[in-house]
């Protein structure tokens, strides 16, 4: 399986907003299912994410479930 990507515009970057500051974000790509961040990133303060996690593009509007990426 090869990364996903969005299923609108094709990106395979993608992020997820902290429950506290929906102006912090987390980006990451999904390889093979699973989520993918940067080396270096940091995710700390990251929410778990799973496949009831939304999750957005970071190229379009797109945004759904973890699981209609994964």
């Amino acid at each position: 399986m090869a990364q996903s990507k969005c299923p609108v515009c094709g990106c395979v970057q993608f992020y997820v907003k902290d429950p506290d500051d929906e102006f912090e974000v987390y980006e990451f790509e999904c390889r093979k299912g699973q989520v993918c961040f940067d080396p270096g990133a940091e995710t700390s303060g990251c929410p778990d994410i799973n496949d009831q996690t939304e999750v957005f593009c970071n190229a379009c509007v797109w945004h759904d479930r973890f699981e209609k990426i994964k």
